[in-house]
């Protein structure tokens, strides 16, 4: 029988359906892994297995698309849960249980949190700022909780090359993906901006609200355009320097009452927790340092109180 297509012509459409659905899994919050093929066998290249594979490939899409329904209806309740026992005073969003679902590294506790400190800061002047972005998925979820509040601009600040070198504050306590050593984690957890500006055009946020402030920190907040005031940020770098580094330039831009949310407190690097720590003792009592509920995640909120 003579094939329906050519391999050349397969091997095309295998290298974009590959791509297409690297795409699509990624934008659906899952990561593609590969596993051993060690007994598993290959079909033959010809047009009817590879239709029978393409149409496996579409029902197993179809199940991750439920999952994810599954998913969303679980966060929208988590919400309520929070809403009802803890945050009474959360304001409701249409939408917030898809970006809530939406989420990669972070847990909807973590993210309810995150909004609710968002909201308290939002009571006083300045931008919001979120250092470390990866994704952007707690981008679209910040710039959609900022949506109506047109004169807040979302500040964007990462490298775009991943994490930094590791200082000596950085002791390795949570071996997150199984690379041994703190410096092997070097380069690691890189996405490009074109990704993260997507994923905020997808929600239509207005570009000119958004600044992306692309560099190692250290770097970024001593050039350039910068916001005069801040009134909530996510910290989420991870390692003590940079940290450090967010925390110092928040502190001269932040008004009385606004709120700071730095995760990975007391997991993966001991760095983050130490840099906390001293800001908050530095700072001689300027903040209140509050912690969530044990389930809820590995982070902390600090308030301005002085």
């Amino acid at each position: 029988m003579t094939p329906i297509v050519s391999n050349y012509q397969l091997d095309t459409v295998k290298q974009l359906l590959k791509r297409f659905l690297r795409t699509t899994l990624r934008n659906m919050g899952l990561r593609v892994t590969r596993i051993p093929t060690e007994g598993i066998t290959r079909a033959a290249a010809d047009g009817r297995d590879w239709e029978d594979r393409y149409f496996q490939v579409l029902d197993q899409l179809k199940m991750s698309e439920a999952m994810r329904d599954i998913h969303r209806q679980d966060a929208a309740e988590i919400e309520q849960l929070y809403r009802r026992f803890l945050f009474t005073d959360l304001p409701v969003r249409e939408g917030r249980s898809r970006d809530l679902s939406d989420l990669i590294g972070t847990t909807v506790s973590e993210a309810i949190y995150v909004i609710k400190s968002l909201h308290d800061g939002l009571k006083v002047a300045g931008d919001i700022c979120e250092f470390g972005v990866a994704q952007g998925a707690t981008s679209k979820l910040l710039a959609s909780e900022i949506m109506p509040f047109q004169d807040r601009k979302l500040w964007l600040f990462d490298s775009f090359e991943g994490l930094p070198a590791p200082t000596q504050e950085d002791r390795l306590i949570h071996d997150i993906f199984n690379l041994g050593t703190m410096a092997n984690y070097k380069g690691t957890m890189a996405s490009p901006e074109t990704e993260v500006l997507a994923k905020l055009a997808s929600i239509n946020f207005p570009s000119e609200r958004i600044k992306v402030k692309k560099g190692w920190v250290r770097d970024a907040i001593k050039s350039g355009d910068l916001p005069a005031q801040v009134a909530f940020a996510y910290v989420d770098f991870d390692f003590y320097e940079p940290i450090k580094d967010a925390l110092e330039f928040l502190d001269a831009r932040m008004p009385v009452g606004g709120r700071i949310v730095v995760d990975d407190y007391g997991y993966f690097s001991e760095g983050a927790q130490l840099a906390v720590d001293q800001f908050v003792q530095g700072t001689q009592g300027r903040y209140k340092a509050e912690m969530p509920l044990p389930f809820a995640g590995h982070f902390c909120m600090l308030d301005k109180v002085g």
